[in-house]
Parts: structure tokens; C-alpha cells; sequence
């Protein structure tokens, strides 16, 4: 099992020191027979700073499926500065990976005890940390970690559902369904738009019929939840982009595109007032990412006809009007 990293709500300048993901500092790519097929990690060219043998870490875990042998290269690049917390925290994942999670508790530990929040590892080691205690069946240390994390409140779903799983697990009846009934709330407001439209994920949609599972099976009644404001966006993406392509075959007063027009205006509308109200710039990134999607797919279209006719042929042209409707439509939702 590879560990990995807490889904992060925070801005996307900052996901990548939060992920605890190092600084790759290498000369060259060597070749490497044992190397798994398509793998883009670098192999160092050379190994002489701790940095190289952290990319060799990352290189043995990647590319070649050898976690124990990644625990050695973060082990040397421990060794060449042990002040760091960077390679205690990869070589932490490392043994996690293998399977020894008492270890991997000793370097998220080490982590946390140097890490002044100026690198961001110490938020993914109480994580890691406390599903390794997961693991090694001491649920209130993962707790413990989740109490950090958690702090008063926080807006991560997985760390609510998380620490309920434990509360369960030790028999807390009352704080488990307080702590699913908080990451149920998240999970419906991810599926609406509440958090961006990066959490209106079909993953989180699967998360919130696992919480609702588990609060039924705490004698919780749940209803259906209706995820009115998600559905409104996800219906005025669609309609959109089949607008759009409608509209490379007939003008905007045609009745056609005056019926795509006439559910959209209603859509808009029922979205104005819906509760709760998306955080600015979802339906507009849904609607670009839509009509992104959709040109893929003309763009494969388009391929499949030109083997077939020439790039005057009615059908090829018909699909470069749909592909500049589109682009019209992406630059109009532009953020």
C-alpha cells in the first residue's frame, strides 16, 4: 500500500511544498533496463548530494516499484543532512509502502518535531502518521493526529470521515456520527460547487454514499441528498457546449438555438436562487472544461475523416465550425 497525499483545499501556489513533493535536481536521465515503460522520473546522473539520492528515492519508487530500495537512498540522503525534514518524510512513505509502519511513524514523528510549517510537511505527516497508526490498530493516536489537522474546524471532508472511521472503531458512537454528519455537509457542498469546481468529482459523490452508509448503519436516517446547485451547474455545461455545436449549423434566431437559449435563461435563473450558491467562476470553468473535453473528441473525429476526404469535404468543415464555436464559448467563460 503507497501512501498518499490528503486531498489539500488550499490554493494551488502552495499544492506543491503542501504535498511534500521535493525538488528534483538532476543533471541527466540515464537509462535503465529495470525502468517501468512511460515513467517521466529522472534517474540522477550522478550521487553525490542529498538531493540526488532523494531523486534516486523518487526514481526507485517510480520507475522501477522498489520501495526497499528507496528506503535507502532517502537513508544516505539522511545521512548527508540529517537536519532536513524532506527525506525523513519521503523515506516515512517509503516504509509505509513496504509495510512497516512503526518505522514510518518514527520519520513522521521526526518530521513534525523539525518542521516549523515553512516547507509544508508537517500537515501530510500527521496524515500519513495517522493512518500508519491506522494500521497498526492504535486509533487514538490516529485521532490524536486528526485533532491536529482538524483543529476547531476545517473544510477537508476525508479528515472528518477519517477520524469517524476511529471514533466507530472505538466503540464512540456519538462523536463518530457528529464527525460524518460533518463530512457529509462537505462532501454534498464539494458536489455543489461551494469549494471550486476542482471538488465536483464523481470520487466525491462515491465518498458521500460511504459517510451516509455509515451513519445508517449508526441508526442516523438520512434522506436522499439533493444536490440541486451541482446538478444546475452540471446541466448548463452540457447545454452550452450542444448549443454551440448547434449553432455551427444554424444561426441564433434559428429555432433551435432559441430553444438551447430558452433552458438556458431558465437554468441561470433556478441557479440564482439555488442554496447553496457555487464559489465564483464554477460555471464558468465547467463550461470550459466541457467544451475542452469536446473538442478532444471532434479533434479525434476530425482525424478519423481526413483519411477519408480531402479538408473541403462538407463533414470536415461542419467539424471546424463545431471547433470555433467552441473556442468562442471557452473564451467567453474565460476566468
Amino acid at each position: 500500500m503507497k501512501f498518499t497525499f490528503r486531498p489539500s483545499l488550499l490554493a494551488p501556489a502552495l499544492s506543491i511544498l503542501l504535498l511534500g513533493f521535493s525538488v528534483r535536481l538532476v543533471v541527466a536521465q540515464l537509462p535503465a533496463s529495470n525502468a517501468s515503460a512511460g515513467c517521466q522520473t529522472l534517474k540522477p546522473a550522478h550521487l553525490n548530494t542529498a538531493n540526488d539520492f532523494i531523486g534516486m528515492g523518487h526514481f526507485q519508487e517510480d520507475c522501477q516499484k522498489d520501495s526497499q530500495a528507496a528506503v535507502s537512498s532517502f537513508t544516505q540522503a539522511i545521512q548527508l543532512n540529517p537536519t532536513a525534514e524532506e527525506p525523513y518524510y519521503h523515506r516515512a512513505n517509503a516504509y509505509a509502502a513496504v509495510g512497516n509502519y512503526q518505522a514510518a511513524v518514527a520519520d513522521y514523528t521526526e518530521v513534525i518535531r523539525q518542521n516549523t510549517g515553512r516547507f509544508g510537511f508537517s500537515s501530510p505527516a500527521y496524515w500519513n502518521r495517522a493512518r500508519a497508526y491506522e494500521k497498526l490498530g492504535e486509533e487514538q493516536k490516529a485521532i490524536s493526529d486528526l485533532d491536529q489537522l482538524i483543529g476547531d474546524s476545517s473544510s477537508n471532508a476525508d479528515e472528518y470521515f477519517f477520524r469517524g472511521n476511529m471514533y466507530r472503531e472505538l466503540g464512540n458512537k456519538e462523536s463518530a456520527i457528529a464527525d460524518y454528519k460533518a463530512a457529509e455537509k462537505l462532501f454534498r457542498d464539494y458536489l455543489d460547487g461551494v469549494y471550486g469546481s476542482g471538488h465536483m468529482d464523481p470520487m466525491n459523490q462515491e465518498k458521500l454514499d460511504k459517510v451516509r452508509n455509515e451513519l445508517s448503519r449508526l441508526g442516523v436516517n438520512t434522506s436522499m441528498p439533493q444536490i440541486t446547485t451541482g446538478r444546475i451547474l452540471q446541466s448548463i455545461a452540457r447545454i452550452e457546449v450542444e448549443r454551440a455545436l448547434k449553432l455551427a449549423s444554424f444561426e441564433p434566431q434559428h429555432p433551435t438555438a432559441q430553444s438551447f437559449d430558452a433552458q438556458l435563461q431558465d437554468l441561470y435563473q433556478q441557479l440564482s436562487g439555488a442554496q447553496p450558491q457555487p464559489y465564483q467562476g464554477v460555471v464558468e470553468n465547467l463550461i470550459s472544461n466541457a467544451a475542452y473535453e469536446k473538442m478532444e473528441s471532434l479533434e479525434a473525429e476530425r482525424a478519423q475523416l481526413l483519411e477519408k476526404f480531402t479538408p473541403s469535404h462538407p463533414a470536415i468543415s461542419l467539424v471546424d465550425s463545431q471547433k470555433n464555436q467552441l473556442e468562442t464559448l471557452i473564451r467567453r467563460n474565460k476566468v
